[in-house]
């Protein structure tokens, strides 16, 4: 098992939308693709400005891979990033 989390900060007024956007389009998204066990989002604004952290729970790599690669994601992305001012991504796997 492996996590693939996302935290970015909220471009200004883009908060709902974002929450929206999330919600209703990338969630269903990543919950469709097969080796996918998890989808949560996470709110903060103790740094100042609001982010989000997405977490995606995946059976493994190739699975992962796969779905980056997809131009169903890649066309989310290109849409999530008109929510954000910056992304930051990481791999984790689970340890046992």
């Amino acid at each position: 098992m492996m996590y693939y989390t996302a935290r970015c900060d909220i471009a200004p007024g883009k908060e709902e939308a974002l929450d929206r956007f999330l919600a209703e389009k990338v969630k269903a998204f990543w919950l469709s693709q097969p080796g996918v066990k998890g989808f949560h989002v996470y709110g903060d604004a103790l740094v100042g400005w609001p982010e989000r952290t997405i977490t995606i729970e995946v059976d493994d790599l190739a699975s992962l891979q796969r779905i980056l690669d997809s131009e169903q994601r890649r066309e989310l992305r290109r849409e999530f990033m008109t929510y954000t001012t910056s992304v930051q991504s990481q791999i984790q796997h689970k340890l046992i």
